[in-house]
């Protein structure tokens, strides 16, 4: 039961981050273009891995939930390492920016 609401929930917290990614790239006119390709890196994993993450860890959790195992940790684990890659993209934004 825990699996099924974290796999909702989650979608949610995604949006949140990919619109964060996706104001981000106002973060980016200050350096009009010469900030250098790690920005523009940043940017689409702040906006796309936390989906990618989110797919592969609900697809990952709904088979162990076939297969009648414990599977929310894996939806526990797939928002540390959403969160952890979400981190790093904004740190290398910050840094790529100034």
């Amino acid at each position: 039961m825990v699996t099924i609401v974290l796999i909702c929930l989650a979608p949610v917290l995604c949006v949140g981050a990919s619109a964060w990614g996706a104001f981000s790239i106002m973060a980016t006119s200050a350096c009009a273009g010469e900030c250098g390709g790690a920005v523009n890196v940043a940017i689409g994993l702040m906006v796309f891995s936390p989906w990618v993450v989110w797919l592969i860890s609900g697809i990952w959790a709904i088979v162990r939930l076939v297969m009648k195992k414990t599977a929310f940790w894996v939806m526990v684990l797939g928002l540390v390492v959403a969160a952890v890659i979400y981190v790093a993209a904004n740190i290398m934004l910050f840094t790529g920016v100034n």
